[in-house]
């Protein structure tokens, strides 16, 4: 079952990046690091994916605070950090040998962390003015359908690997 859910991680990681396609590096650099890292963690490379993931959710934090809007993605990858230390911190790296019972709460609290923090930005982002700058353009229909759809998909499954 845990590769099944590896699996749907990386192609929630996919869909993410599909939504941030084409644009420039600083758009899409952080979820290309989150599919690697989701990469490493499908082949038991747990603590060098909480790394990449790491630095990942750093450079969307960096990218947030410069353009001043965007932290939906940093929320999203500040959670898959969170599930990805949680994964590795027991089960020595591997994620097909975790311990579940032990981690599992935390996990959840995340999850909920999660889901309040996407929707208090959506209540938020429809209460304030979406144009930060001259580089603020409207997310597409066709982004927005992939990138949360597909950021759902990476924490849900990640985090039903602690069940």
């Amino acid at each position: 079952m845990r590769e099944v859910m590896l699996t749907a991680g990386l192609a929630g990681a996919l869909l993410c990046l599909a939504g941030h396609l084409p644009g420039p590096v600083r758009r899409w650099g952080p979820q290309s690091l989150a599919l690697s890292s989701m990469a490493l963690m499908s082949g038991d490379r747990g603590r060098s994916a909480a790394c990449v993931i790491g630095a990942a959710c750093l450079w969307s934090v960096v990218r947030a605070c410069v353009e001043r809007r965007g932290w939906d993605e940093v929320t999203d990858l500040a959670a898959m950090a969170l599930l990805m230390v949680l994964m590795t911190s027991h089960s020595g790296g591997s994620p097909t040998h975790m311990a579940a019972g032990m981690v599992a709460g935390p996990a959840a609290l995340t999850v909920v962390a999660w889901v309040t923090a996407r929707a208090a930005g959506i209540m938020f982002g429809q209460l304030s003015d979406r144009s930060a700058g001259p580089d603020a353009m409207p997310c597409t229909r066709r982004a927005w359908a992939y990138r949360e759809p597909g950021a759902a998909l990476m924490i849900i499954s990640m985090a039903a690997m602690f069940v």
